[in-house]
């Protein structure tokens, strides 16, 4: 798959998972609406926001790590969306529980920096198990 098509596919998925939570906030009255409805808000915004941040941290990387092969920007890409959407959305969520203390998201950007650490020295092992240098 090109590196157009699959930016194009990701691009309407984003879109697609936004109108997805506009029409929930829109259609949805929050006092009736129950568990389900609540579970396809945050999945929704969840897609949207991690497609959103993909598309901009691959732009970005793009343009700054030029000779980074494709393969390696995507999946960087792809994994740091993930992490920033599950703190954005741990953030929302808690607020919206009145629950969210600083110790908290301390501990999940700790908790998340861990496991950035950790894909990091798995990759870099198994580039040099293959004879690959960085």
């Amino acid at each position: 798959m090109s590196s157009r098509l699959f930016s194009f596919l990701i691009i309407i998925g984003t879109l697609t998972a936004w109108l997805s939570w506009l029409m929930i906030i829109f259609y949805f009255d929050p006092e009736k609406i129950g568990f389900l409805s609540f579970g396809l808000f945050y999945l929704a915004l969840f897609l949207w926001l991690s497609g959103l941040i993909f598309l901009a941290v691959n732009f970005f990387k793009k343009i700054f790590f030029k000779n980074q092969l494709l393969y390696y920007r995507v999946r960087n890409s792809s994994r740091h969306a993930i992490f920033f959407t599950v703190l954005i959305m741990s953030w929302i969520f808690l607020k919206s529980q009145g629950l969210l203390r600083w110790w908290n998201i301390l501990i999940l950007i700790v908790m998340l920096t861990l496991l950035e650490f950790f894909f990091i020295s798995y990759q870099r092992q198994q580039r040099s198990s293959y004879g690959q240098t960085d």
